[in-house]
């Protein structure tokens, strides 16, 4: 048996994709996973032509000339396209390999699954887009996350950027996968099962806290300004 699918059925039912995946061959795979990295492409293009994450580049226009500025800015635009195809190709392909590690599930079951999480994780980037295009502005914290609230009554910074990986998405995100997941694992293992995913979550947001730390501006300074053989 044949079975068809689609981001609409499968979203607000995953455990339903758990049980077709085990009794039928999925089709039109294939076809879902190249629009979700085309969605991607398109997605974080729009944002760096916008001018969405490229702040670091601000201090550029009064250090360098306007060509500089003007390749800085392809620069990041490429660099966006790249880091795109990064993130979606791990929380696609390298999530689902983490959790076949720890869950020992099937990696090719969970490859549904984390297209899924990874088109969720698309359109929350797409509302936050979507609402500061519409301001005509941008901040560093998501109004999705805890990032705003941390900000204002917390001064440790890696703690501010570590609560703002936190969001509503984050959440919907563990409650599908806990859901797919359940229909493969006994019913002893589901309570372990749940604390696995959230500290999976926990220990990426750590991780992802960190890069906020990279010195993005030194580097464009390096590249652009004082990296050459004077």
């Amino acid at each position: 048996m044949f079975f068809n699918f689609t981001f609409r059925q499968y979203l607000t039912n995953p455990h339903r994709l758990a049980d077709d995946l085990q009794t039928s061959t999925i089709r039109g795979f294939r076809k879902r996973i190249v629009f979700v990295f085309l969605a991607g492409l398109l997605l974080f293009g729009a944002r760096s032509w916008w001018g969405m994450g490229t702040e670091a580049l601000t201090p550029l226009v009064a250090t360098t000339t306007t060509a500089d500025f003007t390749l800085a800015r392809f620069a990041s635009f490429i660099g966006s396209l790249a880091w795109s195809i990064i993130y979606i190709s791990f929380h696609f392909f390298g999530f689902a390999y983490i959790i076949h590690l720890l869950i020992k599930i099937p990696y090719k079951k969970l490859l549904p699954l984390q297209l899924l999480v990874t088109s969720l994780l698309l359109v929350e980037k797409a509302l936050i887009f979507l609402v500061f295009a519409t301001k005509g502005g941008a901040a560093n914290y998501s109004f999705l996350s805890f990032g705003p609230l941390a900000a204002t009554y917390l001064e440790s910074k890696y703690m501010i950027l570590f609560l703002n990986q936190l969001t509503l998405t984050t959440a919907v995100i563990i409650a599908l996968q806990y859901s797919f997941i359940r229909a493969f694992t006994d019913e002893s293992k589901r309570k372990s099962l749940l604390w696995t995913l959230i500290g999976i979550h926990l220990v990426l947001a750590l991780l992802t806290a960190s890069v906020g730390f990279i010195p993005i501006e030194t580097l464009f300074d390096l590249i652009f300004d004082g990296g050459g053989v004077q």
